[in-house]
């Protein structure tokens, strides 16, 4: 079976950021790069790539030269808005906290194909819901961990305040990586049913000290030129998820999807498992999110919750909503809004 992390890259911008924080324990570019065939300037390249196998083994390799078994807080806290290219130029210039998550959410998959990323806003309490479908690790568990660590302390360098926010991940603990929580000033949780990040809503009005609404509307035309080179919607999962999405009157069955894109449920089935990935996994996907969107924003009681997320009753759709984040919808409606400041 075809393994659909085979077609997966990781841009080579990360892997000079790598280079860079291995370069304080004195590795030098031969050392870590040589027998990988790979140079920092074919890296630094605009169009620089690496498979996420090559990029997994190089990293693993950089803990062994380094004896350090977590450098997501080093990467994490060295990473730059530059490193993220255009995307990163484009959210630097936004209006707003809330305009440049918007812009991370719409073209996350220009840097990261296998990534997704959802901002749900509530009155109170906002999420990011952040989705991988890698599964090599160390690499999956080092990119999110360092990916989120970034984001924050860049956060707070384009609006001037702190970014308190609870960030809950689905993996362990990294060995080590308690070393540096003391360095943190935002509360981290580890083996946790789903990935998100829970902050106060007021933070989103934040001005960014960098907006720049002329070479903001230039660097978003860069990314959708990007974003339509990379055949934004040419893969199957996306067109079934966008089918799902926008359903009115209950979610389609897989035979009826696979009709309206002319094709057997038999080829449907077979394509969406060479991307990794099946029906009913984006059907699960697509009703978490509108699930707590429901609970956020909304006073709709659990009944009608459960109509609109087409289960037959309130203890199916409990069961479900309990397996995607360890509480009960009424449980998860009820808990304490977050109140860093």
């Amino acid at each position: 079976m075809v393994d659909p992390q085979d077609n997966w890259i990781i841009p080579g911008a990360y892997g000079v950021l790598l280079l860079d924080v291995v370069a304080r324990w004195g590795i030098s570019e031969q050392t870590l790069l040589g027998e990988f065939g790979l140079t920092r300037e074919a890296l630094a390249n605009p169009s620089g790539k690496m498979s996420v196998k090559v990029a997994n083994e190089l990293l693993r390799y950089a803990h062994h030269l380094t004896g350090e078994p977590s450098l997501a807080y080093h990467l994490g806290t060295q990473m730059r808005i530059s490193t993220h290219g255009f995307i990163g130029f484009a959210i630097m210039t936004a209006d707003t906290a809330r305009d440049a998550l918007l812009l991370a959410s719409r073209f996350i998959t220009i840097r990261i194909s296998y990534g997704r990323l959802t901002l749900l806003e509530g009155p109170e309490e906002s999420l990011i819901l952040f989705e991988c479908d890698l599964k090599l690790e160390p690499l999956r568990t080092e990119i999110i961990l360092a990916l989120c660590i970034g984001i924050l302390f860049m956060g707070e360098v384009l609006t001037g305040e702190r970014m308190n926010a609870k960030i809950s991940f689905d993996f362990p603990e990294p060995p080590g990586f308690h070393r540096f929580r003391q360095l943190l000033h935002f509360d981290l949780e580890f083996d946790q049913p789903v990935m998100q990040s829970r902050f106060d809503t007021r933070l989103l009005d934040l001005k960014l000290v960098s907006a720049d609404p002329v070479a903001s509307q230039l660097a978003m035309a860069q990314c959708e030129a990007e974003l339509s080179a990379l055949g934004e919607h040419t893969r199957l999962a996306a067109k079934v998820r966008d089918v799902l999405i926008s359903a009115k009157d209950g979610y389609p069955a897989m035979e009826l999807i696979a009709d309206s894109l002319h094709m057997s449920d038999r080829t449907l089935k077979r394509q969406l498992a060479a991307e990794g990935t099946s029906y009913t996994e984006i059907l699960e996907e697509v009703r978490h999110r509108k699930a707590i969107t429901l609970l956020s924003r909304t006073d709709l009681t659990l009944e009608k919750i459960s109509e609109q997320l087409d289960y037959s009753d309130v203890a199916n759709f409990t069961r479900a909503f309990k397996r995607w984040t360890g509480q009960t919808p009424g449980r998860w409606r009820r808990a304490p809004k977050f109140s860093g400041r």
